[in-house]
């Protein structure tokens, strides 16, 4: 007596094997991923819609359709990348009110530096729009970088409370936070310029070293003024 048949299990189609595979990510998704790619290579006057077709793989009018203008899709890049700074920006400060001021920029610089690796053109792209020529219009998005530093600047107040040292916080934060972005959003140029290899560690540690020679020293005075008004 014959045995059953064994059935053979169905043949997955095409269809269904890619899908596991390669999920395609939402056009508008992937249009911003494109736009921070090209954003980040070039600045806002140089850039253009054609490029960011082109690194999305999509037909560059297509991009019309959910942002009718480079305006309207940088300034949403813009976003993005000062957004995700901001919130990173928060969680450095976390466990540092009990360090001395030496360890606690220290360890500040650290995670900077991390993020700047994780995250490379978040840094590129402000570094290379940052500066604003006086002849020429406000770019799109401008305000965002206004913005963000008003926020690190919020920021750093709620870290170290102080009553009478707006003035020395503004200075602080916005020297700091422009020496970072320039050293480490056009890492390239400044390693290069000392003599390093872009992205080594060695570049990093003079980085860290000259931050720590700079900001330490008003660091330990903010933190003075502090304790003295207490």
């Amino acid at each position: 007596m014959a045995g059953p048949k064994k059935i053979k299990p169905a043949k997955k189609k095409a269809s269904d094997q890619r899908v596991g595979r390669n999920q395609k990510k939402p056009t508008r998704e992937k249009i911003i991923d494109a736009a921070v790619k090209v954003f980040a290579d070039y600045p806002y006057y140089a850039a253009s819609i054609r490029m960011i077709g082109k690194a999305a793989e999509i037909d560059h009018p297509l991009i019309n359709y959910y942002f009718p203008t480079k305006a309207t899709l940088f300034e949403e890049v813009i976003k993005h990348v000062t957004d995700e700074y901001y919130q990173a920006n928060i969680t450095w400060f976390e466990g540092l009110e009990e360090q001395n001021p030496e360890r606690g920029l220290s360890l500040y610089i650290d995670r900077f530096f991390d993020f700047a690796v994780k995250h490379p053109k978040a840094l590129r792209i402000v570094a290379l729009n940052l500066v604003q020529a006086g002849d020429r219009e406000e770019i799109p998005g401008y305000r965002r970088i206004r913005e963000f530093f008003t926020n690190t600047k919020e920021s750093f107040k709620n870290a170290i409370p102080l009553q009478e040292s707006f003035r020395d916080i503004e200075m602080f934060t916005i020297s700091f936070n422009t020496l970072a972005i320039n050293y480490l959003g056009a890492g390239p140029h400044y390693a290069k310029l000392l003599g390093f290899e872009p992205g080594s560690g060695q570049y990093f540690s003079w980085v860290k070293q000259t931050m720590m020679f700079v900001f330490l020293p008003q660091l330990k005075q903010i933190i003075s003024e502090k304790q003295h008004t207490r």
